[in-house]
């Protein structure tokens, strides 16, 4: 099943291929670019779900704190009247789950296509080697031992300080330290990763800022619209 599920993903990197060639740029680092766009499109309504999720948890937390300090000795309804306060407000807890359970499965099959599509010997009959390479990469089913690492910590960096900074508004010293440590972990990790899955990774994360700016933009909109249609 999992073969079969790689295999799917060789025919989508080589579909967006053709796209390539019918642009008349026929290249696979432009074809995992634009599969990368595809993906972002789909998970789109997912991660704005997410982040007013997670932006109403936020406005909870006073009244969060309030109920645990109302029922110190009773945990069991403390939670309990912090679901419904949940339920109320529309908040889920979990929701920010949701995204990373539906991109890991894509991460490990893209993970394995690439290393079956770019190898030099076993590679699929319809992959043109010709066009493998990427800018300075020559084959993006090897692993880039320098820039694409570090283009990888610099992405997930700003991708996880802009997301912290548009659910929470703030850092405390766990964030702050995820937030320094995690980039340079994975960066570390993609020293070994075909490159084109780190530029997949690269290019996610930029467009997921791009994505964390706008909505935070519509969301602090919408809550100056509410508080002004509030006053009149």
């Amino acid at each position: 099943m999992w073969e079969s599920f790689v295999n799917g993903f060789s025919q989508l990197l080589q579909l967006f291929y053709l796209i390539t060639e019918w642009l008349k740029i026929p290249n696979y680092g432009i074809a995992i670019i634009l599969f990368t766009l595809a993906v972002k499109a789909l998970l789109f309504p997912l991660t704005a779900k997410q982040l007013h999720s997670m932006r109403a948890l936020q406005v909870l937390q006073p009244k969060i704190k309030e109920i645990q300090e109302r029922y110190k000795n009773n945990p069991q309804k403390a939670q309990q009247a912090i679901m419904e306060l949940y339920k109320k407000a529309g908040a889920n807890p979990f929701s920010g789950c949701l995204p990373l359970l539906i991109q890991m499965p894509i991460l490990f099959a893209l993970f394995s296509a690439l290393r079956k599509f770019f190898d030099p010997i076993h590679h699929p009959s319809y992959v043109d080697l010709s066009h493998a390479g990427f800018l300075w990469i020559p084959n993006l089913g090897q692993p880039d031992p320098f820039l694409l690492p570090l283009l990888v910590a610099v992405a997930t960096f700003l991708q996880q300080y802009v997301t912290t900074l548009a659910t929470t508004g703030q850092f405390d010293s766990n964030q702050k330290m995820m937030v320094i440590v995690m980039p340079l972990f994975i960066g570390w990790l993609a020293r070994t990763f075909p490159a084109g899955l780190s530029l997949y990774w690269v290019v996610f994360s930029f467009v997921g800022v791009c994505e964390q700016l706008l909505l935070r933009k519509q969301f602090h909109s919408g809550r100056e619209k509410s508080k002004k249609d509030e006053v009149d």
